[in-house]
């Protein structure tokens, strides 16, 4: 059986070094999630556990020219702080953590970074460091959520809210039930959006984020341009996160 392995975690030292000596590691994911309340119906692990699929999926597209650091699996939520459960950072410490994990990894030698993200409060607050830290690295380093990559047609023709990725609705219960039903709890649904979700829907774009994520680091690594904005999808309209115009 091929080594599909891509975690760093999951190799050994000596397994690491030699793959990067041979120069066969090429750029590295950075898996950035939450652990927050999402409605009763939806684990709290969800963003987490999503990133951390995407990035494997992609990784495992490209073996063995991509690895994926271990997922940081608690971001900035402090707008669900009354929900009890729910786990937050302050935006200054997740940066500079995100920041030192990418700095491990330069310091390992890879010059491809992508941090990966699965949690719509991290955005700006790595979108306002993300040109300070490429400097400060001197490695091509991107920020990009998983979602940023879907084609609008396919969210528009799949989301019968019109809405992506939203939180604990459509898009992200239907998501789950095709990744792990078992961790979307049913008979606890109060949301109205996340009635709309089914199984299908979550099949239909999973394919698409991996594809999209993979194709971003395949241009990183080819030294091509990527032009991603952080995006979410409202009303027919893809909207810049961090300036709130359409893109």
């Amino acid at each position: 059986m091929a080594d599909k392995r891509v975690f760093v975690g999951d190799l050994t030292r000596t397994e690491f070094r030699k793959r990067m000596a041979s120069g066969v590691i090429q750029a590295a994911i950075v898996p950035t999630g939450a652990t927050e309340q999402h409605n009763e119906h939806l684990e709290m692990i969800h963003d987490a556990f999503h990133v951390s699929h995407v990035a494997e999926q992609a990784a495992k597209r490209l073996h063995p020219r991509v690895v994926v650091a271990s997922p940081i699996c608690i971001g900035v939520s402090e707008q669900w702080m009354e929900h009890i459960g729910t786990l937050t950072v302050r935006s200054e410490i997740f940066c500079e953590y995100v920041y030192d994990v990418c700095d491990s990894l330069r310091r390992a030698g890879i010059g491809n970074i992508l941090i990966l993200n699965g949690h719509g409060g991290n955005v700006k607050p790595i979108m306002r460091r993300i040109d300070e830290y490429r400097e400060r690295l001197g490695v091509n380093l991107r920020f990009q959520s998983y979602w940023d990559v879907y084609d609008p047609e396919l969210v528009f023709s799949t989301m019968e809210s019109n809405r992506l990725p939203g939180h604990a609705c459509e898009f992200e219960t239907s998501t789950m039930l095709a990744l792990a039903p078992e961790r979307v709890h049913k008979a606890d649904m109060v949301n109205e959006a996340a009635g709309l979700a089914t199984k299908e829907k979550g099949e239909l774009l999973i394919g698409p984020a991996v594809a999209g994520v993979a194709d971003v680091l395949y241009k990183m690594i080819a030294g091509e341009a990527v032009d991603k904005p952080p995006v979410t999808f409202r009303a027919g309209q893809r909207i810049h996160m961090v300036t709130g115009e359409p893109v």
